[in-house]
């Protein structure tokens, strides 16, 4: 736990692990809110729904970082304080209403106020991640990022079932993406292949400025929260994603034509640059 008082809330939780190959992330992790924000003005239900975090996500992620033995970072504050995958101009980094369910404590806000929680509940996060992404460049070590979520199985608005069990997001070169979804639609499961969300438009600002920006692999995966609503179908969804992976990653060449120069050639496996050291911080 990264906090200077036990009485505090977390900003983000920094899990260690061995397997420096992957680096597991969790935006919306949770639903807590600073005392001082007083719930935002939500009522303790509203905090339990998918607006305030992604439902189950951060039990799968958490999971999945343990099977790969893997770092893992995820965010402290419910996404309804400052959503950590919106960058700084995004309307909706601090929303004012969220699937329709108005937000109180973020109506009106201050530029001091937006600038306070940016500083204070965001950027932490991301100055973690990007630390940890720094040392790996240092050491010749290539992780693919790994960014876990989860989705509602309709909106709100448009009450439209949604039919992905899971989803994969990817924006540029669909290699990995395009053999996950296959091994994961191997047991007849629905796979969305960039859906529910394109990720050409909705990738969000964590996997966009750690992984995209830099020229690593990357994978954003799209849990349905109505298939991860217990203990149990958690703990299944994780080891077939972590099968998934496994297979996915043994034979991935990433095209370096839409990576960052001197990043990768074809011929790289996940991991490791040429003339890489160990894989030990």
């Amino acid at each position: 736990m990264d906090s200077k008082s036990r009485h505090q809330i977390p900003v983000y939780r920094w899990h260690p692990g061995s397997n420096l190959h992957w680096l597991v992330l969790c935006d919306h992790a949770s639903n807590r809110v600073p005392g001082a924000l007083d719930n935002l003005g939500l009522g303790a239900f509203d905090l339990t729904r998918h607006i305030a975090c992604d439902l189950g996500a951060v039990d799968v992620a958490r999971r999945i970082a343990r099977a790969l033995r893997a770092p893992m970072i995820e965010h402290g504050i419910s996404r309804l304080v400052i959503d950590p995958n919106r960058s700084r101009d995004d309307p909706t980094l601090i929303p004012e209403i969220s699937d329709g369910t108005l937000i109180p404590g973020n109506q009106g806000l201050t530029e001091a106020e937006r600038e306070r929680r940016w500083r204070v509940y965001h950027q932490p996060y991301h100055r973690r991640i990007d630390r940890h992404l720094k040392q790996m460049a240092m050491t010749s070590m290539v992780p693919l990022v790994l960014s876990i979520h989860s989705f509602t199985p309709m909106l709100a608005d448009t009450r439209e079932p949604r039919p992905w069990s899971v989803g994969v997001l990817w924006r540029h070169d669909p290699t990995f993406a395009h053999h996950l979804i296959r091994e994961l639609s191997r047991d007849g499961a629905v796979v969305g292949d960039n859906q529910p969300y394109d990720g050409h438009l909705a990738m969000g600002h964590t996997v966009d400025h750690h992984a995209i920006q830099r020229g690593l692999p990357y994978t954003m995966i799209e849990l349905r929260q109505d298939q991860i609503s217990t203990p149990a179908a958690r703990a299944q969804w994780a080891a077939r994603l972590y099968r998934a992976l496994m297979r996915t990653s043994t034979h991935f060449r990433p095209r370096a034509q839409h990576l960052a120069p001197g990043a990768w050639t074809p011929e790289t496996p996940i991991g490791r640059l040429p003339g890489g050291r160990s894989d030990r911080e």
